[in-house]
């Protein structure tokens, strides 16, 4: 079996996608039945998941290959390297497990008679209940405020990884 594929160079066949999707007013996306128009979000889909996986990849190599973090693009405007923290859980459960440690000593401190240095089981326990039952109206976190290493002695670093990491932003129009 032959490939009989034109070979595009890439630039010529992007410019080529989106003249042809500019050419399609937006009346004619919308119109047709619902199965027309569940093919075209199918096949839009599609087709962002891919642009997105070549944008990934045209970024990831030109972090490397930039020689300045500010660099002039004829014709474009300028492109711009910039640095930022990258963070991720250090294993699987990480976040889990800091939610359970969070909640466990902040439990323990408002249980604590400061009268007698030890903690009521039932005032922890209810604490406990409270934390657990906002933990499930709360989204997931990534940080914790001073209060998290200082008062209850846990650190967000004990759960998580950080590394620089570098992002591309292509300023248009400016040189």
């Amino acid at each position: 079996m032959t490939d009989d594929r034109v070979d595009y160079e890439p630039a010529q066949a992007l410019l080529g996608v989106r003249e042809e999707l500019d050419g399609i007013t937006p009346t004619a996306w919308t119109e047709g039945t619902v199965s027309e128009l569940a093919l075209r979000l199918d096949r839009l889909s599609g087709l962002v998941t891919k642009l997105t996986e070549i944008k990934s990849w045209l970024e990831i190599d030109l972090v490397d290959r930039m020689e300045a973090d500010e660099v002039p693009i004829a014709g474009i405007g300028r492109l711009v390297r910039s640095k930022f923290v990258s963070s991720g859980w250090k294993y699987d459960g990480a976040g889990e497990q800091l939610r359970n440690d969070l909640a466990n000593a902040v439990a323990a401190d408002v249980a604590l008679d400061v009268a007698t240095g030890e903690v009521e089981p039932m005032k922890r326990n209810v604490a406990l209940a409270a934390i657990r039952a906002a933990y499930e109206a709360i989204p997931a976190f990534s940080s914790l405020k001073a209060a998290g290493p200082k008062r209850f002695g846990v650190k967000i670093s004990d759960y998580r990884n950080y590394s620089d990491a570098y992002r591309v932003n292509l300023v248009v129009g400016e040189v």
